[in-house]
C-alpha cells in the first residue's frame, strides 16, 4: 500500500500553552484529514541529550537513508550541491552570535548576513587556527565547510536544535570541541570584522558552529519516488539512496514528477516558532501547514496513494497516525463519516 508521508517538526505543544494555544486554531482541515485516522503511536527516537530538539533529522535519516546515530548531513549536503567527490570527513560551519541573559548564554543565527567579503576576510587566518585542529577550511556554494582525514573525536547538536537555545555542555561532546570553540571566539572577538560589524549597529559573530560530521558512502535503496524538504541534505541521502535528483525538491506546493508509490514532505514552518517558543508566531504558521497538506494529500490520492501518514516530531519523540483513503458512496454515505482524530492527542507534548 502506497502512502504520502508528512513529517511536521515542532508541531507539538508543552501543557503549560497547550489550552491556550488550541483555543485559536482552525481545526477544520485537520478534522477533515484525520477523519478515521489510527490512534497516535508514540516513538522516543532520541535517548541523548545532545540530539534534544533533532528528533525529526533522526527520524529523517532513518527513514531516508537507513541510518542510525548521529545525523550525519554535511557530507550529503555538499555532495546534492554538487560539491566535488571529497573521502574527508566533513562538517558543516553555522555564524552565530550570543545573547547573554541571567540564565546564560543562548547560541542565535545572525539577522544581519554574514556575507561573502566577511568570509573573504577572515579565511586565511581562520585557516591557519583551524590547521592546527588537524582541519581544513572549505567552501560551497557560499557555505563553510570543515573536512579532515581522520574522524573528529566530537559530536555536536545539529544546528537547527542548537539555534535559540542556551549553550551547555549538553550541547557538544568531546574536549577538543570546547577547546576549538574558545580559540574560534579568541580569534573572532576582535577581528577588524566585528569591529565593523559593531560600529554598523550589527551583532557580532561569536563563534562558528560545526555539525553534521559525516563522510560519502552509498545509502541502502530507497523504495520513495519523491522528497520535498528544505534541507539540500535530505535531498542528498535521498538522492544517494536512489532518487533522481528532479525528484527531490523544496517543499512546493506539487509533487515533483514521479512513479507511483511513496511520497514524503517535510513541513517546517512549525519547527522554528516551537525551538523559540514563540505561540503566537506557531500558531499564525499553523493554517499555511494544513492548506499546504490538504492540497499535497488530494494530489497524493490522484496518484493512487491509498494512506496518509502524520508525522509530529517534538524534543525527543514523535506522534504518528495514519488514515486510509476510502471511497464511500451510495445510499448510506452520509451516515457514515468516522471520528476525526483528538488534535490535542497529536500535538500534546
Amino acid at each position: 500500500m502506497s502512502a504520502v508521508y508528512f513529517l511536521i517538526p515542532g508541531a507539538r505543544l508543552p501543557k503549560a500553552v497547550t489550552s491556550s494555544v488550541l483555543s485559536t486554531l482552525d481545526r477544520r482541515v485537520f478534522d477533515e484529514l484525520t477523519r478515521g485516522a489510527d490512534p497516535v503511536q508514540v516513538q522516543q527516537l532520541v535517548q541523548r541529550p545532545i540530539l534534544e530538539g533533532a528528533v525529526h533529522l533522526v527520524w529523517l535519516q532513518q527513514v531516508v537513508g537507513k541510518l542510525g546515530g548521529m545525523p550525519q548531513t554535511a557530507a550529503f549536503e555538499w555532495e546534492a550541491d554538487g560539491g566535488p567527490s571529497m573521502s574527508t570527513e566533513t562538517w558543516r560551519l553555522w555564524a552565530y552570535h550570543f545573547e547573554i541573559d541571567d540564565h546564560g548564554r543562548r547560541t542565535v543565527a545572525l539577522t544581519h548576513k554574514f556575507t561573502q567579503d566577511e568570509r573573504n576576510r577572515l579565511h586565511d587566518d581562520l585557516l591557519a587556527l583551524v590547521r592546527r585542529f588537524n582541519f581544513q577550511l572549505q567552501q560551497w556554494e557560499g557555505r563553510w565547510y570543515l573536512t579532515r582525514k581522520d574522524d573528529w573525536e566530537c559530536q555536536a547538536r545539529p544546528w537547527c536544535a542548537q539555534n535559540h537555545q542556551y549553550y551547555t555542555e549538553s550541547c557538544y561532546w568531546g574536549e577538543e570541541f570546547e577547546t576549538m570553540r574558545v580559540a574560534i571566539a579568541e580569534f573572532l572577538e576582535n577581528h577588524p570584522v566585528n569591529l565593523d560589524r559593531k560600529a554598523n549597529g550589527f551583532e557580532t559573530i561569536d563563534g562558528l558552529w560545526p555539525e553534521g560530521g559525516s563522510r560519502r558512502f552509498l545509502l541502502k535503496a530507497s523504495t520513495l519516488r519523491a522528497v520535498m524538504a528544505n534541507d539540500t541534505f535530505v535531498h542528498g541521502w535521498a538522492q544517494n539512496a536512489g532518487l533522481l535528483n528532479f525528484r527531490t525538491t523544496r517543499v512546493m506546493d506539487a509533487w515533483p514528477e514521479a512513479p507511483e508509490g511513496d511520497l514524503l514532505c517535510v513541513i517546517d514552518d512549525l519547527y522554528e516558532p516551537y525551538r523559540k517558543g514563540d505561540w503566537d508566531a506557531w500558531a499564525k504558521a499553523w493554517p499555511i501547514v494544513w492548506e499546504r497538506i490538504q492540497k499535497l494529500t488530494a494530489e497524493a490520492k490522484s496518484r493512487r496513494c491509498q494512506k496518509l501518514v502524520l508525522i509530529a516530531s517534538g524534543s525527543v519523540d514523535t506522534h504518528t497516525t495514519g488514515v486510509e483513503f476510502k471511497k464511500t458512496s451510495g445510499l448510506f454515505a452520509r451516515f457514515s463519516k468516522p471520528k476525526s482524530l483528538s488534535l490535542e492527542d497529536f500535538l500534546n507534548e
